[in-house]
């Protein structure tokens, strides 16, 4: 066979690129399409409050008590007039012999707050403590633990205290507890709280100044059976 004639009026291209092809025809070739970009997700501050207060809530509740509902009318009621308006709400005091619930329906009345303050998009410290613990708290200590204890629980927006009277009293954790219940009564925030009797034996556990200052605050009276022991409670 011969040699290819190449004809001089039409000369062989060679081979032939795609992107060269596009180009002469005057076609951009489409790149990769760019990644739609994604939009952040508005933030939502009730939404945050929210979390914020569960989170919360699932760590500084005893696990007995994490599930506590209000299911208690006078006590649910109390939770929504502390939501309705905070500086007009008198403190609570949960009265009844040992087992009856007092401290179940203190923690639920927490949760119904603090759960309640974040779905309104509102702010809310508090704290909780048994007057045993508040006493060991309080007392001076090498490490200076103690110190700034009493004001946070001043100035919180509402603190739970368990077992009123239950604490032994010493001039020292006398003083700091008489300091604590008289700065919230004077300053209108409110305090729940849970003793097993109120009068004369509540005057005798923790003194007459501190048992007057409970003396406006709304009073539920628990009876029954020590759920604890399924005894009559004494």
């Amino acid at each position: 066979m011969g040699e290819p004639v190449n004809d001089p009026r039409n000369p062989d291209p060679g081979p032939v690129h795609i992107a060269d092809a596009t180009a002469a025809a005057g076609i951009t070739p489409a790149g990769p399409k760019p990644p739609t970009p994604i939009e952040p997700e508005p933030f939502d501050p009730v939404a945050f409050r929210v979390q914020q207060a569960a989170a919360t809530l699932a760590a500084r509740i005893p696990p007995r008590f994490r599930l506590a509902t209000a299911d208690h009318p006078q006590v649910a009621a109390w939770a929504s007039r502390f939501l309705t308006d905070r500086h007009d709400c008198p403190s609570l005091v949960l009265v009844g012999p040992t087992g009856t619930g007092k401290t179940h329906l203190c923690w639920a009345a927490v949760r119904q707050v603090v759960e309640g303050a974040a779905a309104r998009g509102e702010g809310l410290t508090w704290e909780a403590t048994t007057h045993p613990d508040l006493n060991a708290a309080l007392r001076p200590n090498p490490t200076g633990s103690h110190v700034g204890v009493l004001e946070r629980f001043q100035r919180a927006d509402l603190v739970f205290l368990d077992d009123l009277g239950a604490g032994k009293q010493t001039e020292w954790t006398g003083d700091g507890l008489h300091r604590l219940v008289d700065y919230r009564w004077s300053h209108q925030l409110p305090t729940i709280y849970s003793a097993n009797a109120v009068g004369d034996p509540l005057v005798a556990a923790v003194g007459d100044r501190v048992a007057s200052r409970l003396g406006d605050a709304m009073k539920v009276a628990l009876v029954g059976v020590d759920r604890r022991w399924n005894r009559r409670a004494s």
